[in-house]
């Protein structure tokens, strides 16, 4: 279960602030009933974000989780491995299949096909998980304790296009219930982080 979401808006509308409310109480009627403080960080070049999501290396250290592309018809995309499909040794090579899902660098390219064209997606939904290798490092760069790093089982980016609009939210799965929102805390820094890194601006809304 995600614990929190922090909300990252890609919009080109001048009046946006208004608008990113609007959507996030249509999109997250839960959080905005429950009174939940949201992060709306608003990027104006939601093209630019699409190529480097789509067609660069920029999130290549995500695996997909899954993904809906509704164009003239809805594509749904599972990103967990099929089992059935593996020789058993390579399913059980580490080495081999170092993960329960899709490597994002192996999916982007299929999505991207499926976009392409003169009309945009009616909308889009991907769920992305940061690979287990960084997960740790992220939570102790950002202060966590090593009990608190052992006990998130994934960082989440969930993105959301729909309507010209592109909303982000980050999300933390702990494996064992928590109050403590430590953890969520540090991927919203770190997810700042990283969009500034990688040439992403935003403006931050309260």
């Amino acid at each position: 279960m995600l614990t929190n979401f922090t909300i990252f808006s890609f919009s080109p509308i001048a009046s946006r602030a208004n608008i990113m409310q609007a959507l996030i109480r249509e999109w997250f009627p839960e959080n905005a009933r429950a009174g939940k403080n949201m992060i709306a960080l608003a990027v104006s070049q939601v093209g630019s974000f699409m190529s480097k999501l789509l067609s660069s290396d920029c999130f290549d250290s995500f695996l997909l989780e899954e993904a809906s592309i509704r164009m003239a018809v809805t594509y749904q995309i599972s990103g967990h491995l099929n089992k059935d499909f593996f020789d058993t040794d390579v399913w059980n090579d580490p080495t081999q299949r170092p993960y329960d899902l899709a490597p994002w660098s192996s999916m982007r390219g299929r999505c991207r096909d499926l976009v392409k064209g003169k009309r945009v997606p009616a909308s889009m939904r991907i769920t992305l998980q940061l690979k287990p290798e960084y997960t740790e490092a992220t939570i102790r760069e950002g202060g966590g304790s090593e009990s608190l790093a052992e006990s998130v089982e994934a960082l989440a980016l969930n993105i959301r296009l729909e309507n010209g609009h592109l909303i982000m939210t980050t999300g933390v799965s702990l494996r064992t219930f928590s109050m403590d929102r430590s953890a969520d805390r540090i991927w919203d820094e770190a997810a700042r982080r990283f969009l500034r890194a990688k040439g992403i601006e935003f403006e931050e809304d309260m």
